[in-house]
This record gives C-alpha cells, sequence and structure tokens, in this order.
C-alpha cells in the first residue's frame, strides 16, 4: 500500500526567556493509505501537538512531515492552504460549527470552497442516516446535543472526499455506544474509499478497533 503520511524526526520546542520546553522528540512514522490509527498516552505527552503538526496546523521545530509524497512544511502559505483544502480533514475536539447555519448546512459549508469532485448526494445521505442525523438535518447547533454536534462536525470533516482524516478525541463527547458506532463508521469509511485516518484518543475499547495504535510518553514515541 502506498505511505500517504511520512513524519521525519519531527521535534518540537517551545522557548521564552525563562525556560525551555520540549514537547515532541525525534517522532517517526510512516502511515499507509485506507488504514485508521489511534494515537494513545497519558495527557502532555504530546498527541495533539503531534496531531497539530501533521495536519499542517502547527509547524514542527525540527524534522519533516510528508503528505502525499509532498513536504507540507517547505510549501508556501498559498499551496499548504490549497493542499489541505484539497486533501485533508481536521475534526477538533470543540466542533467549530457555524451557529447561524443548520446541521445540514454545517455539513456541506466545505464543499463551497471546494475546487474537487464533490460527494454526491446519495452518498452524502447515506452518511447522514449513517451516523444518525436524518431527523436533525434542519436543527441549528444550539438545539443539538454535544453527540448530535460531534456527528455533524464528523461528516463535515469528511465531506469534501479527503484523503487524510486528522481527528482530537471523535468520540469524547460521545456516549459508549454511538461512539462504537461513529469508529465502525470511521473504519469503513477508511476502507472502502482507501482513506487514511489518524485519530488522537484516551479511550482504549476505541483504540483497539483501530489497524494500528501508536503509543506515545513524555513526548516520544513508546510504542507502534
Amino acid at each position: 500500500m502506498q505511505k500517504i503520511i511520512e513524519i521525519n524526526h519531527v521535534g518540537k520546542v517551545i522557548e521564552n526567556d525563562r525556560q525551555r520546553n520540549v514537547i515532541l522528540k525525534d517522532i517517526c512514522f510512516s502511515l499507509e493509505e485506507g488504514t485508521v490509527t489511534a494515537i494513545v498516552g497519558k495527557s502532555g505527552c504530546g498527541k495533539s501537538t503531534l496531531l497539530s503538526i501533521i495536519s499542517g496546523i502547527d509547524a514542527p521545530t525540527s524534522g519533516s512531515v510528508k503528505l502525499l509524497g509532498k513536504d507540507f512544511y517547505k510549501m508556501d502559505t498559498a499551496g499548504q492552504e490549497q493542499f489541505r483544502n484539497e486533501n485533508i480533514g481536521i475534526l477538533f475536539q470543540n466542533y467549530h460549527l457555524i451557529p447561524e447555519l443548520t446541521c445540514e448546512e454545517n455539513i456541506r459549508m466545505p464543499l463551497c470552497f471546494s475546487k474537487k469532485s464533490k460527494t454526491n448526494e446519495k452518498k452524502l445521505n447515506q452518511w447522514i442516516q449513517g451516523v444518525g442525523l436524518a431527523q436533525k438535518k434542519k436543527l441549528f447547533p444550539n438545539q443539538m446535543s454535544g453527540g448530535e454536534q460531534q456527528r455533524t462536525a464528523i461528516l463535515r470533516a469528511i465531506v469534501n472526499n479527503p484523503q487524510m482524516l486528522f481527528a482530537d478525541e471523535p468520540t469524547g463527547a460521545l456516549d459508549s455506544k454511538t461512539g462504537d458506532s461513529i469508529i465502525k463508521f470511521l473504519l469503513q469509511y477508511a476502507h472502502n474509499a482507501n482513506k487514511t485516518i489518524l485519530l488522537v484518543t484516551h479511550d482504549k475499547d476505541i483504540a483497539a478497533q483501530c489497524d494500528r495504535v501508536i503509543e506515545m510518553a513524555d513526548g516520544r514515541i513508546a510504542s507502534a
């Protein structure tokens, strides 16, 4: 299988006048297409920072991040924005839904900015049905539960048909039954469409269902 993500000796250091804080140290691994990988580890070990770097939000201090064979942080700003829009889906922990838009409008929003071939209506309706939002499409975020908002955010992240999806605690706001259904949905999505998903989770049961688990400790890879 093709390597979609290649992380080579990535490090992250935050410095100020008083101290030097090493967040990540010499991180190396690669991920193949059609796979779902979970990053696990104790709070403060660097999981979310690593996810932010790989998804193009926060630049590393050292090392390289290759996505689809391209060194992301060697692109100029315009190139990064175009690449991110065409190839990357991001699921934030706090949703970032637009309050003035309905559930369905939030899901469809990325399509307004995409030059790619769009997800067809049949597939989109199947996804909405599959995550239990068929009866919630016309509701606004403040009329929805946390779990419903989370599922809306998941569909918004994949509606643009990205090659890669990055998710920070994608089942964090869901009960165990709904969380289990969501991870099954993501696994099916990745395997059927040859997409690559990297997620951060504290839930060992969720991690166990993924194709691969990367464990972090003290800013390093403990096992992969």
